[in-house]
């Protein structure tokens, strides 16, 4: 447990850092839009190549892929047949509700997680996990919500289509592919620029995590308690539950995988969900809770699953 604790505790506190210094007013709504721009396109990329530049790759992605992406499908389908039944998360045919019970602070609090407890190996498994994280919660949630609102000009094609760009422009999947094909050139990076992608890739972690504890303030503890209260079970323990049995029990994953795959499920919802909850004018109140209590709950939760998956 001490272990346990000297991973999760210094993440939860650069976390309440952040949180304190926006509900202060000491960084402004620009400077969190700001910080989070340079997390996203100057941090999180290097630290990617980095990973997949260095580290040979050694587990399935088939099955890490399958195990959690296979888990989330349960999820939406419970989601589709009871989100009806708990007022606010029925709009939209449940899709922001389905969003915000599968989609995880994976790129912020999720990498920090895997680099802390399990090294550069671990940022690899994550990696494989974050890679059509976002786009494939995009494509189907707005598949979904189309067919609930029974628009006639869904176009599967040209959704698709879309999903394939935004892979394609994707600075997380740009910077793995890049890592990827330098290891495999065998080429020697220049000191130079070895060392821009070493400070670049240091600093993700702890402006990430600063990051994120700046966003979660903006996001309001209040409104549908019942539903946020559903989509925080459904993500942060049927959820995770889900993964470990399908990692552990179906598809045999290493304990390492297995871990981490556990693990990424049990995290709380990210931010994604609530730009799709408001672009679809959809269960937008539940969602925000989830997202700010689930990062506050989270801070018992994580060390707990951590601690779980390492017995």
């Amino acid at each position: 447990m001490a272990e346990i604790l000297t991973v999760i505790i210094p993440v939860f506190f650069i976390i309440a850092c952040g949180y304190a210094a926006a509900k202060t007013g000491l960084i402004s709504r620009e400077g969190v839009k700001g910080l989070n721009d340079f997390v996203l396109y100057f941090c999180v990329p290097p630290l990617l190549f980095r990973t997949m530049q260095q580290v040979e790759i050694t587990q399935s992605a088939t099955g890490v892929w399958s195990a959690y992406y296979a888990a989330a499908a349960i999820i939406w389908l419970i989601v589709l047949f009871g989100a009806s039944r708990i007022k606010g998360l029925g709009a939209a045919g449940g899709s922001a509700t389905a969003f915000a019970s599968t989609f995880g602070n994976l790129g912020m609090m999720g990498l920090s997680i895997a680099y802390l407890a399990y090294g550069e190996e671990g940022l690899i498994i994550a990696a494989l996990i974050i890679a059509v994280h976002a786009a494939s919660h995009w494509f189907f949630g707005t598949l979904w919500a189309a067919l609930a609102n029974r628009q006639r000009d869904v176009n599967i094609i040209k959704t698709t289509g879309g999903v394939f760009v935004s892979l394609a422009k994707n600075n997380v999947v740009l910077s793995l592919a890049a890592g990827a094909l330098w290891n495999a050139s065998g080429w020697t990076m220049p000191a130079i620029g070895a060392r821009i992608i070493d400070l670049g890739g240091e600093a993700a972690i702890p402006t990430g995590l600063f990051a994120l504890g700046l966003a979660v303030a903006a996001y309001p503890l209040r409104g549908n308690l019942a539903g946020v209260a559903a989509i925080m079970a459904l993500k942060m323990a049927i959820f995770p539950f889900i993964a470990w049995v399908l990692a552990a029990l179906v598809f045999h994953l290493p304990p390492r995988e297995t871990a981490l795959v556990t693990i990424f499920a049990a995290l709380p919802t990210g931010m994604n969900p609530y730009l799709f909850a408001i672009k679809e004018n959809a269960s937008v109140a539940a969602v925000s809770g989830a997202i700010a209590a689930g990062v506050l709950l989270s801070a018992a939760t994580v060390p707990l699953v951590l601690w779980l998956v390492s017995a």
